[in-house]
C-alpha cells in the first residue's frame, strides 16, 4: 500500500547539517496498525510527515499504491493527501468560532459551493463514532482537550481516508482521555482502516501490529512488548 524507498532528509542551520533520516526503508500494508517510536529530536515526526507528503524526502521516493507520489507537482499532492490521506496531530487545530459539525466539515469547505446533503450526513456519523452526537452544535471552547481532539479525529474520518497519520495524538492529554483515544483509533484499525502512529507512550504500542523504532537516522522494528 505504501512503501518508502532509501529515505534520507537533513535539515540544515546556518552552516550546521542536521542528518535526521539516513536511508531508511519501509513497506506497510493495508489495514495495518503501526506505532513509530524513539528518543525526542530522532525524527519520528519527520519521517511521518514525509509518508504523508508534508515533507519531501531530500533523497528516495515513497510510493502510495503503486505511484511514486514523492515526483508528483504539488498540486497532485494535494489533492492525494486531501483525498486519501487523513492527519491528526498532538494539537487539535479546530476552528473556535465553528461549530462541532462545522469543523468536522472543514474538509469539504475550502470551495465557494454548498456542502452536499451526502456530506453532511457522513459528517453527523463521524461525529456520532467519536460519540459527540449531543455536541455537535457546540463551539471548540465548550468541550473538554479530549473531546476536542475527538472532533479532529471525526474530521480526519469525514474523507473516508486510506490511511490515517497520528502525530503524538494523546501528547496534550491526560492518561485517560488519552487511552479513550487510542481506544478508538484502534477500534477504527479493527473495521480496516490503515494507521500510523507515532507516540512516545510505550504502553500504547501494545494495540500496533509493528512496532518501528527510529534510532540515530536508522529504523528497526521490535515486537510490541519489547522496550528500547
Amino acid at each position: 500500500m505504501l512503501v518508502a524507498d532509501k529515505i534520507s532528509k537533513t535539515f540544515h542551520s546556518g552552516s550546521v547539517e542536521n542528518r535526521i533520516l539516513k536511508n531508511i526503508s519501509i513497506k506497510i500494508d493495508t489495514g495495518q496498525f503501526i506505532c513509530v517510536v524513539g528518543r525526542s529530536g530522532s525524527g519520528k515526526s519527520t519521517f511521518l510527515n514525509i509518508l504523508s507528503t508534508l515533507l519531501k524526502p531530500d533523497k528516495g521516493s515513497v510510493v502510495f499504491e503503486g505511484q511514486d507520489i514523492t515526483t508528483l507537482p504539488e498540486n497532485k499532492i494535494n489533492s492525494l493527501r486531501q483525498r486519501d490521506f487523513a492527519i491528526i496531530f498532538q494539537f487539535h487545530h479546530l476552528m473556535p468560532y465553528l461549530t462541532v459539525t462545522e469543523n468536522v466539515l472543514l474538509p469539504y469547505m475550502n470551495k465557494l459551493m454548498p456542502v452536499p446533503k451526502s456530506v453532511i450526513r457522513r459528517a453527523e456519523e463521524c461525529i456520532d463514532r467519536v460519540g459527540l452526537g449531543a455536541r455537535r452544535n457546540m463551539l471548540p471552547g465548550r468541550l473538554s482537550g479530549g473531546e476536542q481532539q475527538r472532533v479532529a479525529v471525526g474530521r480526519a474520518l469525514v474523507k473516508s481516508p486510506e490511511i490515517l497519520f497520528a502525530d503524538e495524538p494523546t501528547g496534550n492529554l491526560d492518561k485517560k482521555t488519552g487511552d479513550e483515544i487510542i481506544s478508538l483509533m484502534k477500534n477504527l484499525n479493527n473495521e480496516g482502516l490503515t494507521i500510523i502512529m507515532v507516540t512516545h507512550e510505550l504502553s500504547y504500542i501494545s494495540c500496533a501490529d509493528r512496532v518501528v523504532v527510529i534510532e540515530d537516522g536508522i529504523i528497526k522494528e521490535v515486537s510490541a512488548d519489547s522496550c528500547y
